[in-house]
């Protein structure tokens, strides 16, 4: 992706608006499937990488949240 690339769409009850790539690179992981609603404020949506050989490295299992947290 480059420079201008919308990433995602963020939708509240008054506006949607378009989250778009500040940089060249890549999306490594989505950590949420198109359509999901109510995501807490400050959650981890995608991983973006800057070199394409370290996509590999978020092709597992890979949460958004930090290892010991608890939800709020």
């Amino acid at each position: 992706m480059k420079p201008g690339d919308v990433l995602c769409g963020v939708e509240t009850d008054k506006a949607t608006v378009d989250y778009e790539m500040q940089e060249n690179g890549f999306v490594a992981k989505l950590l949420f499937p198109a359509g999901t609603k109510d995501i807490p404020l400050g959650t981890t949506i995608a991983i973006l990488v800057e070199d394409k050989s370290m996509i590999a490295a978020f092709a597992g299992d890979y949460s958004s949240a930090p290892k010991g947290s608890a939800p709020v």
